[in-house]
């Protein structure tokens, strides 16, 4: 086997954007647990080596068809950078994991401080928040309450939710239904560059009126961190669609990581809702391909199978941080959502339709498709209540328990995302 550094730019950048999470991590551990400078320099250094030697070792004495998968992988033309140049940018980016930029009342770039949320509270007399609180309005009107917030829930996250409903989707493991996340964003995105496709608009006209509408959502619902991660990633794979380019879900992930972070890097340990929508996002986009072999005498009809496998890789990645920040599991998750899921798209579309229709004459019947779809989903969510001893409660979860996990689950995956490739691999040959 052979150590070597990455040399191209495309390693060398992903290479760059995990040194700096991995600082903003560190940091952010450090100061929460009290430990002294060395202790997080040791752990760094020897991360890196341990990244570096399994990252760059090339197998010689394997199997012959995972060498030959290897080998004939295509590179193409790359640009190389000098070993030291990379170890360069590599440092610097961790440096820069221990500052973060501040947009008000003026830019600024500056050392992290106490710790302390960087989170501007959104300004509620802002154009876009009374337009979140007029359509909410138009939507109590046209609706009962409880399926006016749950369609506002799903729409664009305004989450005002009665007690009974908030336990019931919380015991249910429906909670993210009711968050702006990826789903909303691109459902959004197909919506709007349809449209404008279909009116005649030039592709390029359409991306910039697409990527405008992107950031009027993103003011619309509030700068949650589920909202910012899939507004960046929706954003760059337009710009690779765009000029061309296939990207890597993973770099985009990474990205939209490092961006948020360097906007406010305590996000990293002190967030939930950073950390679970980026987990969710990990599973979703790690898991599917493993689990979706496992369920393979499933149907594809409404893709159920699909929908299993992505519920289960959200599950799997979000349960230890759950287990260890909010000490519950909820295991009806994988049905409530194999249930829900395929009806919010729907709920989207008839909610918008009762939005706009509002209370004017004839609203009971233009949002009976809303009400019925949202009573629906909240039956589903109801099931709780006659499950109770699915919603487990987790004792005795420490960081260090949390985090063994966490390496134990990328290690399965890696072995056992492997073993689907070869196995593809041989069938392709054969």
């Amino acid at each position: 086997m052979g150590i070597g550094f990455p040399r191209t730019v495309g390693a060398v950048s992903g290479w760059m954007m995990s040194a700096f999470v991995i600082a903003c991590g560190l940091h952010s551990f450090w100061r929460f647990m009290r430990f002294p400078p060395w202790a997080w320099i040791a752990t760094f250094g020897t991360l890196v080596v341990a990244v570096a030697v399994a990252s760059t070792c090339r197998v010689t004495a394997s199997s012959p068809m995972r060498e030959r998968r290897i080998t004939m992988r295509p590179y193409g033309n790359r640009t190389h950078i000098p070993a030291a140049l990379s170890v360069a940018l590599i440092l610097l980016s961790f440096v820069l994991g221990w500052w973060r930029v501040e947009a008000f009342p003026s830019p600024s770039f500056r050392r992290i401080g106490n710790h302390e949320i960087v989170v501007k509270a959104r300004d509620d007399a802002s154009v876009l928040a009374r337009w979140r609180s007029f359509v909410t309005a138009r939507i109590a009107s046209a609706m009962p309450h409880d399926e006016a917030t749950l369609i506002s829930g799903i729409l664009y996250g305004d989450q005002d939710l009665s007690k009974e409903q908030r336990d019931a989707f919380v015991a249910s493991g429906l909670m993210h239904i009711v968050a702006v996340s990826g789903s909303n964003v691109t459902i959004v995105v197909q919506v709007i560059s349809f449209c404008l496709l279909g009116v005649g608009l030039r592709r390029r006209h359409a991306f910039l009126v697409t990527s405008v509408a992107l950031v009027l959502f993103v003011g619309f619902v509030g700068g949650a961190p589920s909202v910012m991660r899939a507004a960046f990633m929706g954003w760059l794979l337009l710009v690779g669609r765009e000029v061309g380019r296939i990207v890597s879900p993973f770099r985009l992930l990474l990205v939209a990581a490092t961006i948020l972070l360097l906007l406010d890097p305590w996000q990293l340990l002190f967030s939930a809702s950073f950390a679970l929508s980026f987990l969710a996002m990990w599973g979703i986009l790690a898991w599917p391909p493993v689990f979706e072999r496992a369920l393979s005498s499933l149907p594809t009809w409404f893709g159920i199978r699909q929908t299993m496998a992505m519920t289960l890789g959200a599950t799997i990645m979000t349960a230890p941080y759950l287990a260890w920040s909010f000490g519950r599991l909820t295991l009806l998750g994988l049905l409530s959502n194999l249930l829900a899921l395929p009806l919010i798209p729907f709920a989207m579309g008839t909610g918008a339709v009762a939005a706009m229709w509002g209370p004017w004459p004839g609203a009971m019947f233009v949002s009976a498709p809303a009400t019925g779809i949202a009573q629906a989903i909240q039956s589903v969510a109801d099931i709780a209540t006659y499950v109770p001893w699915l919603d487990l409660r987790v004792e005795g979860m420490d960081l260090s328990t949390c985090l063994a996990t966490y390496a134990l689950l990328v290690f399965l995956c890696r072995q056992w995302s492997g073993k689907t490739d070869l196995s593809t691999h041989g069938r392709a040959e054969t």
